[in-house]
């Protein structure tokens, strides 16, 4: 009798184990998948379309391809875990909205009935797809498309790689992270850090508490962070970076226009090419720069003339920290 009993508890553990509990009053149940999402659908779609995708907790991937049909994996989640559900199933408990021609795909997740529950998306489009993509607290990933990229997340973190075209990217808490990015670049973050590679011809970027890192920029790069450190490398352009309370390291290959570099509480390390005609404008606790073929007001705090018979104007800011200007 007690191996018998013994037997039962262990068949319903194993079924249990197994099976995802959704409770909407109607005591549904889920099975969790043996595959990366739910269910799967395809649309037929113009080479040239606009992706708009918005929804409730989930992830959102999508990367471009060569073809003309828009492939959407749909990744329903309870407590994490990818469950068996059909898109009939999935408006029962939430409310779906598909709209599609041959121009464009709006898909929008919304006020989801169960508590735990997330829908996120991966997709396979076009690779000229024009995107808008939403997501109340998941990651986005967007990778290999040529058309302007429009990605928001409250929370989560967002991933822009082999992008031609302009990309606006936004979150409320995450890390943004972009790599060989050919358009202009507006990248905001309230708290996340921001890291770029070998992008042109433009980056404006933001964040609220988080490091900065670009490397590898060709044209404007204009950041600012309001606590953390910001670090630039192998940089070719105009240069405007700020921060409140950290450092600031820049290593520049051929300055054009300007650069202005400031902090509020942290040190500069500045390095620019040798020979450079510069105006210098430079204020600090601290100066440590050599000034060859120089002529102008230069002392322990500040430093203003011209460099090289001028030029480029070159303003280094530092509220009590350390400015070193070297020379390669």
């Amino acid at each position: 009798m007690k191996t018998q009993m013994a037997l039962l508890l262990t068949g319903m553990l194993v079924l249990t184990s197994c099976i995802v509990k959704v409770s909407d009053g109607k005591d549904q149940k889920y099975k969790v998948s043996d595959k990366s999402f739910s269910f799967s659908q395809s649309f037929e779609a113009s080479q040239t379309v606009d992706l708009k995708i918005s929804t409730s907790g989930g992830d959102i991937s999508t990367y471009g391809y060569e073809g003309n049909q828009i492939e959407v994996a749909f990744v329903v989640r309870k407590y994490g875990k990818v469950v068996e559900i059909t898109l009939e199933k999935l408006k029962q408990i939430a409310d779906v909205k598909i709209v599609q021609d041959s121009t464009k795909l709006e898909i929008s997740i919304s006020n989801i009935k169960q508590r735990n529950i997330s829908v996120g998306f991966n997709i396979k489009t076009p690779v000229q797809t024009k995107t808008f993509l939403n997501t109340s607290g998941g990651d986005v990933t967007i990778e290999s498309l040529t058309a302007s990229q429009n990605i928001h997340t409250s929370g989560g973190d967002l991933s822009i790689k082999d992008i031609t075209g302009e990309v606006d990217a936004q979150t409320s808490g995450g890390d943004i992270n972009l790599e060989s990015t050919t358009g202009k670049i507006n990248a905001q973050t309230s708290g996340g850090d921001i890291n770029a590679s070998m992008i042109k011809p433009e980056i404006k970027a933001n964040t609220s508490g988080g490091d900065i890192s670009i490397f590898d920029a060709e044209g404007l790069v204009e950041v600012g962070t309001s606590g953390g450190d910001i670090k630039l490398d192998q940089i070719k352009g105009s240069v405007k970076a700020h921060t409140s309370g950290g450092n600031i390291t820049a290593n520049l290959e051929t300055p054009t226009d300007a650069l202005m570099l400031e902090t509020t509480g942290g040190n500069i390390s500045c390095v620019l090419p040798q020979g450079l005609g510069m105006d210098l404008d430079l204020s600090g606790n601290e100066m440590n720069t050599p000034l060859a073929n120089f002529s102008g007001r230069a002392d322990k705090h500040k430093i203003q003339g011209k460099m090289n018979g001028g030029g480029i104007l070159v303003t280094l800011s530092s509220f009590g920290g350390t400015i070193d200007l070297n020379y390669k």
